[in-house]
Parts: structure tokens; C-alpha cells; sequence
């Protein structure tokens, strides 16, 4: 079965989407030419924010068991989810309120289990932020419209197994 960059996008989004994260109105498989955020959003909701899988980094192994013709490839990927938070509060403080809820709700989703994923071609994700997460935040700022925006990435690795 051959390993699918695709595939490991769709799985992560599918599995982030089934957390239930307040505010965190879109997952998307590829960075869009512009963030609509207007998105998935309720009427009069004021904090919304969009998340993108991005894979940073590939890696790959073979393991032979089977000798020299048959084997395992062990690809590990370095997921790099990005957060981009809007905020229509009239105080930066509740934006930012918003922001780590979004944040907390995605790091809690990865810790909580279900790191084995399926994938369409029928292989696995054998371990999707079991090693490791770890977190970069931009600085917040007002836009044009008023409106406070901000940044994080949040990286863990996954590890799928592929056989060769």
C-alpha cells in the first residue's frame, strides 16, 4: 500500500473535526488563498477561528522483516496544525479568552485517546500525537477592522506503517 500525504491530511482533519471545540468553526486539508471566517460561524457569533493541517516534515524507514524483498516502511510526519483566531470582542482580553479555549480544546483532543486512524487506502496511522505535542503562539493584533486576530501551531508527529 503506498503512503498518501493526501490521505494523512484527510485522517487528521476527519479525527480534529470530531472533537468537539468551541469556536473552531473550520478544518481544512490546505491553506486557502484567504481565510473566510465567516464559515460554519452563527449569527452574532463574535470569536471564530480556522484551523489548517500542514505537514512540516516527512521522514521514512524501511524495517526489513521478511528480508531484503519484503518489509515495512515506517513514514513519520510532522503535523503542524495552525490556529487562526478571529475576535469581533470589543476587549482584546475576551478574544483571548476564546483563543485558548480553542487552543486547550485541540491539545485535550490530542491527548484524549483514538491515536490509531484509518486511512482510505486501508492502511493505519499507528500513532497520531502519542510522542508529543508542542505549541508556537504569534502575538495578537488589531486588524484594519478592528478586530483582534492571532496565531499558534501546534505540532505532534504520526507515525503510519506501510507495507513495501
Amino acid at each position: 500500500m503506498a503512503s498518501s500525504r493526501a490521505a494523512v491530511r484527510t485522517a487528521i482533519q476527519n479525527w480534529i473535526m470530531q472533537g468537539t471545540i468551541p469556536n473552531l468553526n473550520q478544518v481544512l486539508i490546505s491553506f486557502p488563498k484567504q481565510i473566510n471566517f465567516q464559515i460554519n460561524a452563527t449569527a452574532g457569533q463574535l470569536n471564530r477561528a480556522a484551523g489548517v493541517v500542514h505537514i512540516s516534515a516527512e521522514t521514512e524507514t524501511r524495517v526489513a522483516i521478511g528480508g531484503a524483498y519484503n518489509g515495512w516502511k515506517r513514514v513519520d510526519y510532522q503535523i503542524d496544525f495552525q490556529i487562526f483566531h478571529l475576535s469581533l470582542e470589543k476587549k482584546a482580553e475576551a478574544g483571548m479568552d476564546s483563543f485558548d479555549i480553542v487552543v486547550d480544546g485541540v491539545k485535550n483532543l490530542l491527548r484524549g485517546g483514538g491515536h490509531t486512524l484509518g486511512l482510505p487506502d486501508g492502511s493505519l496511522i499507528w500513532e497520531a500525537a502519542e510522542a508529543s505535542i508542542s505549541a508556537n503562539y504569534g502575538l495578537p493584533f488589531t486588524n484594519d477592522a478592528g478586530a483582534t486576530e492571532i496565531w499558534a501551531s501546534i505540532s505532534f508527529p504520526v507515525t503510519q506503517m506501510i507495507q513495501a
